[in-house]
């Protein structure tokens, strides 16, 4: 009997060694190359459903894994003790058995699997794709069963899908810092992984030109001067209002105007040939604002605040924009097409355009300078922290003192703060109250 024990655990063995290759295989392939590997041979109808849900196939076969373990265990403690022939179960049994069982899992379980898939990982899973469908629906009952239970003890401690991804965030994010320190990824590369993964909470709202510095045309408006406005403003998609910009009723193209260049119309109608506008909440996010773009082909889209009105527009090279970093419009001129977050003037102080919002200054001058400004509900940008921190609309030269640095308003606009520089040091108690004396004196 124990001669038969040995040969069952080594072929236990070896079945379940090609159960963790499949494993293996198909939780560290890339499914870029295995597409590739598809369209190139074929069989992309059978890999469809294994990539539509991965984790599913890949717990089919741990299933069946463990049982082949178990057997190679115990054949291993049958082989070793006589179990069954003349008995001779001893320590020196036990432990031999572990370390020889120990030995053969490790090495046809983890070392061979992990070579193979390292280098031939998506070739596996396009051979092996039958295989692995069957295995997925021999052990579907047995494998609903088991995901029942993770997701009792899931909710017994409190986790739920936001929390696991932020934690596949972190995990993407450390993988991508240590390809960077070992050469593989460049700074540029980091910064656009980075952007990518922050799509999914960023909103509209962030990347939004404001309702203050939309340019638009009125419904009303005749044909030379719509064709001044265009020249002068140099934007290929203008919103058409009715009224006020609370009321959008269509987008602009330039280019259907062309039809209209050089000949004498006598009853031009603008609204015949306007575009149906396209309508966003603020609180969109910017994958699925991506998405809605891709989906629908349009540029451009019009954001509205809760209770409606036009809080702002956002464009298709916003989005890019948050990506790639800032892309110089051929009709923009270059210092307004300049990056206008923060500019580092030395290493206590910054100096920043007050449209550019808490969050995004703080990763910069967190990342060279090691501080932060303070962020509140009340508020989003930088020209909002000021206004609130003064109680009033500020003018040039006005500043404050807070917790280690002062705040100064350089250009000021009478409806708005335009540009702010922050000089963080260790302020006095006198030269706090002397610093809000003047804010509050000047803004009067």
């Amino acid at each position: 009997m124990t001669g038969l024990a040995l040969w069952i655990a080594l072929a236990a063995a070896i079945v379940g060694g090609l159960l963790s290759t499949l494993h293996m295989s198909l939780r560290e392939m890339s499914r870029g190359k295995l597409q590739a590997i598809a369209a190139r041979k074929g069989g992309a109808e059978r890999l469809a459903p294994i990539l539509d849900d991965v984790g599913a196939h890949a717990l089919a076969i741990s299933l069946p894994r463990v049982v082949c373990n178990l057997v190679v265990v115990v054949g291993m403690l049958v082989w070793f003790t006589g179990f069954g022939d003349e008995a001779r179960v001893t320590w020196v049994g036990l432990l031999g058995s572990g370390a020889v069982a120990a030995l053969l899992l490790y090495l046809v379980g983890v070392v061979i699997p992990t070579s193979v898939a390292d280098h031939a990982g998506e070739d596996v899973v396009h051979r092996c794709a039958g295989l692995i469908r069957a295995l997925y629906y021999m052990t579907l009952p047995l494998a609903r069963a088991v995901r029942l239970v993770d997701v009792i003890i899931k909710r017994l401690a409190g986790v739920n899908d936001h929390d696991i991804e932020d934690e596949i965030e972190r995990e993407i994010m450390n993988v991508v810092s240590e390809g960077e320190h070992e050469g593989s990824i460049g700074e540029a590369e980091r910064q656009m992984i980075e952007a990518v993964v922050d799509l999914r909470t960023a909103t509209a709202q962030e990347i939004m030109t404001p309702r203050t510095e939309i340019e638009g045309i009125e419904l009303t408006d005749d044909l030379d001067y719509i064709k001044s406005f265009i020249d002068k403003a140099g934007h290929s998609r203008i919103p058409v209002y009715k009224g006020d910009l609370d009321h959008i009723v269509g987008v602009l193209y330039a280019k259907d105007l062309l039809k209209y260049l050089g000949a004498e119309v006598s009853n031009f109608k603008l609204r015949p040939i306007l575009r149906k506008p396209q309508f966003v909440p603020e609180t969109k996010p910017l994958l699925g604002l991506l998405a809605h773009f891709q989906g629908d082909k349009i540029h451009l889209a019009i954001v509205l605040d809760e209770y409606g009105g036009t809080a702002g527009l956002v464009t298709i090279e916003d989005l890019l924009e948050e990506i790639v970093g800032e892309i110089a419009d051929e009709y923009e001129p270059l210092d307004e097409a300049a990056p206008k977050i923060t500019v580092i003037v030395d290493e206590r102080a910054v100096e920043m355009d007050a449209r550019a919002y808490i969050d995004d200054v703080n990763d910069r001058i967190e990342e060279e300078l090691g501080v932060e400004l303070p962020e509140g509900e009340e508020y989003d940008t930088v020209g909002g922290f000021v206004m609130t921190e003064l109680g009033h609309m500020p003018v040039a030269g006005e500043s404050f003192a807070r917790n280690g640095f002062v705040v100064r308003v350089l250009e000021a606009e009478p409806t708005r703060v335009a540009k702010v520089r922050v000089e963080f040091r260790e302020s006095s108690e006198e030269e706090e109250h002397a610093a809000a004396g003047n804010g509050n004196g000047n803004g009067r």
